[in-house]
């Protein structure tokens, strides 16, 4: 006598039968060569029994191609003046009080940031002043707002508008009134009454705080690797001869910041951001042909990475700044080769003299990770002191990767998914100090990347997508540009 669970197998075994049965039939005159065949029918199997028969998965859909725009940048700083505000993408600086105030830096996505700053060594440098900024936080220093309000030197907070960056500003100067008028009370004689006040909230927390500098064995660590840069020892003759732009320092310092999200009570969103020095290869960074123009020579380059709280890396930055030594030799699709004036000739024409070459050149090349996605995981963290050949060092046409990465899969990475805008500007007076405000603005996910009081964008591109080629063209960037 048979067991009910056993006429139940039997059941499911028979449906099974007839319907492979029924698959081989309608499948016959097909040549089976194809393994997805035999997977389709187990798959099929399985539906009809509602079993895992542990079939091969599904093939993914193909992809559609990605468009130009799927590469434009998110958001760009247009122009910077000291003094007023425009229609214009800026930086500007509000003061309060006598020595604090913020830097404020609108984007042309409509998104504001606010950082605190001293007033007093602000308007000493004309501009932001990373150098006397970076100094301030290593030393912990306060910026005092008066009424008992302080936050850290740097702190930093962002806005997706300007109505709501105005907003803050209003709530902080309601609440440095409240507490003034705590303070000081209407006195009669000898009788003392208590001015009113409007019971404003103190402002919120930043976003955005200054964690500290870390040294490079710190940062490995968190990173879990077992050493990093280990191919940053070769000498300046081997770099260019496998054509290297930069390397990573293996003593390297690197800046950290921490980000809330906004939620400072929810950790859970929080962003940590690293970033330092590159040490570029001066025989190959020495004469670049520029996308927005002319030839230029490196003068600062910084690398940055972005963890998550369950420390996967979510984004990475190379940005590089340059100073224009020519205005001649432009290869105007934007290929980033050594050689003085000796451009090669292109579909989109040579653009030699022209006069929006600017002063200085920054290249800004940044790839943003899925946490959940193990390959491009392992090519950074490999990049950055893994298993690679030579981790840590920059091909020369990552800087600004519009070629294939060729056997380099870190290379490669940047070049099919990474955007990578170049911007020209003018006006620049103390180059130095620009390329250092461009990596301090990196720490804080912002641009204070203007060092005079009147300096402006004045030609932009961007690296289209890949083309049948293999290369991304270099499309012009108008929202950077007024």
């Amino acid at each position: 006598m048979r067991h009910a669970t056993e006429r139940g197998a039997t059941g499911v075994q028979t449906v099974a039968i007839a319907v492979i049965a029924a698959l081989l039939v309608a499948t016959t005159g097909l040549v089976l060569t194809t393994p997805e065949i035999p997977a389709s029918i187990c798959r099929a199997v399985g539906a009809v029994v509602g079993q895992d028969l542990g079939c091969a998965p599904s093939p993914s859909p193909p992809q559609p191609p990605r468009a130009d725009e799927d590469f434009q940048p998110d958001k760009c700083k247009v122009n910077q003046t000291g003094d007023k505000y425009s229609s214009v993408v800026q930086i500007a600086f509000i003061k309060v009080g006598e020595n604090a105030g913020f830097t404020v830096t609108e984007y042309s996505d409509g998104t504001v940031t606010m950082m605190a700053s001293n007033g007093a060594e602000i308007g000493a440098t004309g501009g932001f002043g990373a150098d006397v900024a970076m100094g301030e936080m290593e030393a912990a220093a306060k910026v005092d707002f008066g009424g008992g309000v302080k936050f850290d030197y740097g702190s930093t907070w962002t806005f997706a508008s300007k109505v709501q960056a105005d907003q803050f500003r209003q709530q902080l100067d309601d609440y440095l009134a409240d507490q003034w008028a705590l303070t000081h009370p209407v006195c009669y004689g000898a009788v003392c009454m208590p001015r009113p006040v409007q019971g404003t909230p103190p402002p919120p927390v930043p976003s955005t705080t200054f964690s500290g500098i870390e040294a490079q064995g710190s940062v490995s660590g968190k990173l879990g690797l077992s050493s990093t840069a280990t191919g940053a020892d070769l000498s300046q003759a081997q770099m260019t001869q496998l054509g290297i732009g930069a390397k990573l320092k293996p003593s390297a310092t690197w800046t950290t910041t921490r980000d809330n999200a906004n939620t400072p009570a929810d950790a859970s969103d929080d962003t940590v951001t690293h970033v330092t020095d590159l040490q570029f290869n001066s025989e190959t960074t020495g004469a670049l042909e520029l996308a927005t123009g002319g030839i230029g020579s490196m003068v600062g380059m910084a690398f940055s990475f972005t963890t998550n709280a369950r420390g996967e890396i979510t984004s990475i930055a190379i940005v590089s700044t340059l100073k224009v030594t020519s205005t001649t030799g432009v290869d105007a699709q934007g290929k980033v080769t050594s050689g003085q004036g000796s451009s090669s000739s292109s579909a989109g024409g040579q653009l030699s003299g022209s006069s929006d070459v600017g002063d200085m050149v920054v290249t800004e090349t940044r790839l943003k990770l899925d946490p959940a996605d193990a390959a491009s995981q392992e090519a950074v963290r490999d990049w950055m002191g893994g298993t690679h050949g030579y981790p840590g060092l920059i091909p020369l046409a990552s800087i600004s990767p519009a070629t294939p990465g060729g056997q380099d899969p870190f290379a490669t990475l940047l070049h099919t998914s990474a955007s990578s805008s170049t911007v020209s500007y003018t006006h620049v007076t103390d180059k130095e100090r620009f390329a250092l405000n461009v990596k301090f603005g990196m720490a804080f996910g912002i641009d204070v990347s203007s060092e005079s009081s009147q300096t402006t964008a004045t030609r932009a591109t961007y690296l289209g997508a890949p083309g049948a080629d293999g290369v991304r063209p270099s499309l012009d960037f108008t929202e950077c540009v007024r």
